[in-house]
């Protein structure tokens, strides 16, 4: 059994224990959940592959049940449907995270977006976001999956120290499912992995410089990584200046399982470690937000880390794993039942080239 109450000396990460006040969190996703049989029954139907009983026994052993989907899935080469692009889902997210919060986007001072899937390459997917929102003021994205959020937040801490300072809005959002070509799950079973595990959605977070009112803190943030050396265990090989080609008809997200299976399990000790050697326990918190990998997160956990199973919230059996939106829209969704003085430690990890992050966030303080 793990135990996680000696650190690494080695470790070496960016951390900040100091409060930034919540003002809002809110999320979007892309129309109805669509189940897993649902899903595998339209596959065959609409492009005659043969992925039912292999797609079902995959979606089984992750324990992913529904998922929300941006594209219609009726073309081999798709965009998201209408309404459903990453920058409107990412818009819809920060518009309710600033209803949540009781203000407007022309309050924020700032919008910081992470995603993997963006519009486009050039310019940055933040520049259509800010088109839908009519926001005028200034905004990065950054090109990071699912501990986007932590980097994202070590950037703001600095933004909400100044005196002059206002709100800021960051955004996480995916829409991965465009990256998906139903031709290729006859090639390669990792792509009808893909197609049962992930989905589509936004997830934001509205944070405030002392001063404003706030309906919770967020503080023990960290970021750091265990990738030296490894090659990625989630990426995508084409695209890049390295690669402007494709090979395919199709730019495709390509996973390594068996990597990730190996090092995935030390980005949570890593985090759990960073976590504990800044002052923040997962003993004394109410909740335990882990990456929604998969729906099994709660039982993994007690199981390789020794956690009470029932304190760790999970959403992807609902949800998929949503990438970039996974944490925000996990603490949206845990935030609505919480109660005042409860407390969650959040524990991102990411495989594309093993990066661990998280925080604390006290609610109603």
């Amino acid at each position: 059994m793990f135990d996680p109450h000696f650190p690494d000396a080695d470790m070496n990460f960016w951390h900040n224990t100091s409060e930034l006040g919540v003002a809002g969190t809110g999320f979007a996703l892309p129309g109805a959940p669509i189940s897993t049989p649902e899903l595998l029954a339209h596959m065959e139907k609409q492009f005659g592959l043969e992925c039912a009983k292999r797609g079902r026994i995959y979606a089984e052993k992750m324990n992913i049940q529904h998922r929300h989907i941006a594209r219609d899935l009726l073309e081999r080469r798709e965009g998201p449907r209408e309404g459903h692009s990453n920058p409107d889902l990412a818009a819809q997210a920060i518009k309710e995270a600033l209803a949540d919060a009781g203000m407007v986007v022309s309050d924020l001072g700032y919008i910081i977006g992470h995603t993997a899937s963006p519009a486009r390459l050039i310019p940055n997917n933040m520049a259509f976001v800010a088109d839908k929102l009519e926001y005028r003021g200034p905004y990065m994205e950054l090109r990071q999956a699912c501990t986007g959020f932590a980097n994202a937040l070590a950037i703001g801490y600095g933004m909400l120290s100044g005196p002059s300072a206002k709100p800021i809005a960051i955004v996480g959002s995916e829409t991965g499912s465009a990256y998906f070509d139903p031709e290729r799950v006859k090639e390669d079973a990792g792509q009808l992995v893909n197609l049962v595990q992930m989905g589509d959605a936004a997830g934001a977070i509205i944070l405030v410089p002392e001063g404003y009112e706030s309906k919770g803190k967020l503080s023990h943030s960290f970021f750091g990584h265990i990738g030296l050396g490894r090659e990625p265990g989630f990426t995508v090989l084409e695209g890049g200046s390295s690669a402007p080609f494709t090979s395919g008809d199709v730019i495709e997200f390509a996973h390594e399982f068996g990597s990730v299976r190996v090092n995935g399990p030390e980005l949570f000790i890593a985090g759990i470690q960073a976590s504990l050697s800044i002052g923040s326990g997962i003993e004394d918190v109410n909740h335990i937000i882990p990456h929604q990998a998969n729906g099994n997160m709660g039982a993994l956990m007690e199981e390789h880390m020794g956690m009470d199973g029932s304190r760790v919230f999970v959403n992807a059996h609902k949800r998929g794993n949503t990438g970039s939106a996974a944490i925000w829209l996990a603490l949206a969704e845990l935030r609505k039942q919480m109660v005042g003085g409860e407390t969650a430690l959040i524990l991102g990890a990411e495989a594309t080239k093993y990066l661990y992050g998280g925080f604390r966030y006290t609610h109603g303080l």
